[in-house]
């Protein structure tokens, strides 16, 4: 792939508590017996939100699922790495929240 101007790809990350879509580019329920499934390469940059920008973020709440990205799959602050909007697609935002969806570097 091509090196992008601004931000990383990122790949090697694991979702918990659902699957991405990738043709569709959303979450979706995992399947049984499933706890962690491979990511797709993904694009990562950081930016600034203003006040007009946080207007938007509020109103795209139900939009978006922001889950957790962590080094190791024990959830605590001391392996938070960051952030990530997740696209919801047909279910709301607090589905995903309560199915405890985040994003891990290792199953281990």
């Amino acid at each position: 792939r091509d090196v992008p101007e601004e931000g990383q790809h990122i790949h090697g990350l694991f979702i918990e508590g659902a699957k991405w879509n990738r043709a569709e580019g959303k979450l979706e329920e995992s399947e049984p017996k499933k706890l962690f499934v491979g990511m797709p390469a993904i694009h990562v940059t950081a930016t600034t939100i203003g006040k007009s920008g946080a207007k938007a973020a509020r109103a795209n709440e139900s939009l978006f699922h922001d889950s957790a990205v962590y080094k190791y799959p024990k959830r605590n602050d001391r392996y938070l790495i960051f952030r990530m909007p997740l696209k919801c697609g047909d279910m709301p935002a607090w589905h995903w929240k309560l199915r405890g969806v985040a994003l891990f570097c290792q199953t281990e």
